[in-house]
């Protein structure tokens, strides 16, 4: 298996555990968004809540670029790039883009 279809399994298992942790909620549902022709990943939270208010979250957003997995997007409690390391992504190969690239230096992850 290459490299890019290891992250693409890895990344689609993650984002199924959390869009099947927790009890559902009347009007909300979780998808695992998946283009692996792309490389685009997404968890969103998409529903009506007391059929009043709309709700729509990213919740974790994902794309693979030249060989290293970048996180553009994480509204959630998780340390996703911990997280994807001990699932066999090295921290070498994660971007945190959610971090202005000059600060990028500090986080220990991929700079780009």
């Amino acid at each position: 298996m290459d490299k890019v279809t290891h992250y693409q399994n890895i990344i689609i298992d993650y984002l199924t555990e959390f869009a099947n942790f927790g009890a559902p909620r009347p009007g909300i549902e979780k998808e695992v968004i998946a283009d692996r022709e792309r490389n685009h990943f997404q968890y969103v939270t998409i529903g009506w809540q007391d059929q009043k208010n709309f709700v729509y979250i990213i919740g974790l957003h994902l794309d693979i670029k030249d060989g290293k997995v970048w996180v553009w997007q994480n509204n959630t409690d998780a340390f996703i790039g911990d997280d994807l390391v001990e699932r066999g992504i090295p921290k070498s190969d994660i971007v945190l883009a959610f971090h202005a690239p000059q600060e990028r230096q500090y986080t220990g992850f991929a700079l780009a």
